[in-house]
């Protein structure tokens, strides 16, 4: 059957009657001048709200018995063009009357507009109506009819066939429609069913009062219980929840926000006991008063957190006390290594001036333990750069300087080459400054049996910063060299590049790793070429900054006398008595020692003193109790200017030291030079106020030479 457009007009009327004359009056109403019917058509216009359609008229078929009629209607079904209505007889002898037409007609063609043209009819209207049921597409027109009775029902019935026409194409739209949406309703519902069952996350529907509607199978997985152990019970019920009151006030800020997002609880399984998850709890599904809870349990995740935090913990621990042993080998070495080398330079200067192979040693084993505290200094994090004044040129040269006799000793040339545009004073940190430029020389001499070491400074990159200077520092050697496959081990921690036992060169494998880091905290870098057999350029740079208001204050050249100067030395050490005696009597001083901090409190309330030495480290009372101690005495004993003198050589303790009311720090092994220096600032009683902590002599203060027991 071909369709049949729901938006063009449909005139086709089906005559069915054995009265031939019936077909003509009917065709001559219809058919003849449509004009004379104006007023009808302006009314139907108005009626349906369109324009008059002055040229439309209606197509007649006819037909003379009930069976020819059913034909005609099938036939005009097949072609696509069916009738709007008929007019049909009651009485057509023989065969259909109008009844059973009518049941065969409807029954081809339900949308058929059926008129009863009748006489009179054999059957009643309540017969009808029973056998052919109440349809509103069934009129009587009793004969005789009148013509405009005739032309209304037509015009009406057939504009009623196109309405229902449209009305049912449009509910065919809307049912093809609603089918299209129910399908994509279907598969998003089977597509939500199949990610809400394979979810991982435990997934559960509940309603306002927070009962279990639904779960998926994560869930049950998670809790341990089935659906049927699950529905209908709450999370109190569970074991989720701990009271009805944590419930409601769960729901009421479920409902008073919308949702509660990572709430974690802790819950029990079956099977696993004890367990801790995390609850969301988003409100209004698809806008229905429900609560979806999304369950995931993090009970491995925290255990593994809480395996980390112990982990960190313990590897602070261990950095604790690892930190606290270098400290305290630290301590057990200097203080023995303060005597070896304060004698061994005593006995040298005295009786034996060849002999320096103590002091050397000892040096070497005083360098070796101040690489090992800056490393661990840097690894925790605990080392501190300074920045203050100091002239940049002054600590080149005396860097380079330090080492003009241990490269004389070896035959070679040791230069030193600052360019003009580099400035005469910076602020930063000279010590490490010194540090870095020291190591690389000494190592360049170490390595070289031949030629020369030459050292250029330049300005890196000028302008780079307003209130910055980048300094270049380059040392060249003509030494062994670095093969190029070892070159990566350079700046490793505890690594050299000859790892034999039978290594010709010594070290604790600290000082470029060390310098590394320093200059990397600098804000800068060191980088390396080197070829094997020929020599290495190491070159580092750093940022200083720019140095305001001339010169930086320092101590003057010309130091208060030391003679006569009356000191009380405190140590329970009687090698370090020794040599701190010893020490003072070349400067002219005189000395009294004692063996604890107690013994100092008395001695210095009894006795009147320019200046006490206290070690820190003393039984009963140690050198910090002992300062506080006697800042709190009379005025006379309360001004008395302290130095520490120590072998824990730790930022701690220098700050411990000077919170006790200390005035300055020496630390072991004790340097002639900075004791001096010490003593000059601190000799007389004026107490003037501490100098640069660049001059002043902590941590790496280095001497001019061996005899001076150099820490550096």
């Amino acid at each position: 059957m071909k369709p049949f457009p729901s938006d063009e007009p449909n005139r086709r009327i089906l005559v069915i009657d054995d009265n031939r004359a019936i077909h003509e009056d009917i065709r001559k109403i219809l058919l003849g001048d449509v004009n004379e019917s104006p007023d009808l058509l302006a009314d139907e216009a108005l009626l349906f709200d369109e324009q008059q359609e002055e040229s439309a008229t209606f197509e007649i078929s006819s037909a003379y018995q009930g069976q020819e009629g059913l034909a005609l209607l099938e036939r005009s079904i097949e072609e696509g063009h069916p009738f709007a209505m008929a007019f049909v007889d009651v009485r057509m002898p023989p065969g259909w009357d109008e009844v059973e037409t009518i049941e065969h007609l409807w029954k081809a063609y339900p949308s058929l507009q059926v008129v009863v043209c009748t006489a009179y009819s054999d059957y009643s209207w309540a017969e009808i109506r029973r056998r052919l049921g109440n349809s509103d597409s069934l009129l009587i027109l009793k004969k005789p009819f009148d013509n405009i009775e005739v032309t209304q029902l037509a015009w009406a019935l057939t504009r009623k066939w196109e309405v229902s026409r449209q009305a049912s194409a449009r509910m065919e739209d809307l049912d093809r429609i609603v089918g299209e949406r129910t399908e994509e309703l279907r598969k998003v519902d089977a597509a939500f069913r199949a990610i809400f069952e394979a979810s991982p996350i435990g997934i559960a529907l509940a309603d306002m009062e927070a009962h279990c509607l639904g779960v998926n199978q994560a869930c049950e997985q998670i809790t341990g219980l089935g659906k049927e152990q699950l529905i209908g019970k709450d999370p109190v019920e569970l074991g989720w929840i701990e009271s009805e009151a944590a419930l409601h006030r769960l729901v009421a800020n479920c409902r008073s926000f919308g949702c509660v997002n990572a709430l974690e609880i802790s819950y029990r399984n079956l099977a696993l006991e004890a367990r801790t998850a995390l609850l969301w709890l988003p409100e209004d599904i698809n806008h229905e008063p429900h609560i979806l809870l999304f369950f995931l349990d993090i009970t491995d995740r925290k255990k593994m957190e809480e395996d980390l935090k112990q982990a960190r913990l313990g590897a602070e621990s261990a950095a604790k006390a690892k930190s606290d042993f270098l400290a305290n080998i630290s301590h057990e070495i200097r203080t023995p290594l303060n005597g070896v080398l304060g004698l061994s330079a005593s006995v040298r200067n005295r009786s034996f001036p060849e002999n320096s192979a103590p002091v050397l040693l000892g040096e070497t084993l005083a360098k070796i333990l101040d690489d090992v505290l800056d490393f661990t200094k840097i690894e925790c994090g605990k080392l501190e750069l300074e920045a203050v004044p100091f002239s940049l040129r002054e600590s080149l040269d005396w860097g380079v300087e330090l080492f003009r006799a241990r490269a004389r000793e070896k035959h070679l040339g040791l230069s030193l080459r600052i360019d003009p545009d580099v400035p005469e004073y910076v602020v930063g940190d000279a010590t490490r400054i010194r540090q870095v430029l020291a190591n690389l020389t000494s190592n360049a001499i170490k390595f070289t049996e031949q030629g020369e070491i030459e050292i250029c400074v330049s300005v890196a990159a000028a302008g780079e910063s307003e209130d910055k200077h980048r300094i270049q520092v380059i040392v060249r050697d003509t030494g062994i060299g670095v093969p190029a496959d070892k070159l990566d081990k350079l700046f490793r921690s505890f690594s050299q590049v000859d790892t034999s036992t039978t290594r010709r060169f010594g070290g604790s494998g600290l000082g470029l790793a060390i310098c590394q880091r320093l200059v990397k905290m600098m804000g800068g870098s060191i980088e390396v070429e080197s070829v094997e057999n020929e020599g290495s350029v190491f070159t580092f740079d750093f940022l200083a900054g720019v140095a305001t208001g001339g010169a930086p204050l320092r101590v003057p050249a010309t130091a208060p006398p030391l003679a006569q100067l009356r000191i009380l030395v405190a140590d329970d050490n009687p090698v370090n008595q020794v040599v701190a005696q010893r020490m003072l009597q070349r400067l002219g001083c005189q000395v009294d020692v004692v063996d604890d901090g107690s013994a100092a409190v008395r001695q210095v309330t009894e006795s009147s003193y320019d200046l006490v030495l206290l070690d820190m480290q003393m039984p009963g009372i140690d050198g910090v109790e002992a300062a506080r101690l006697i800042r709190t005495g009379a005025p006379s004993v309360a001004s008395l200017p302290i130095i520490a003198v120590t072998a824990s050589a730790t930022l701690a303790d220098r700050e411990a030291c000077l919170a006790a009311g200390m005035d300055d720090y020496l630390a072991k092994p004790l340097s002639f030079r900075a004791l001096e220096q010490a003593l000059g600032r601190w000799g007389n009683r004026a107490k003037p106020a501490p100098a640069d902590r660049n001059e002043v002599a902590i941590f790496k203060e280095t001497a001019e030479s061996p005899a001076d027991a150099a820490v550096r």
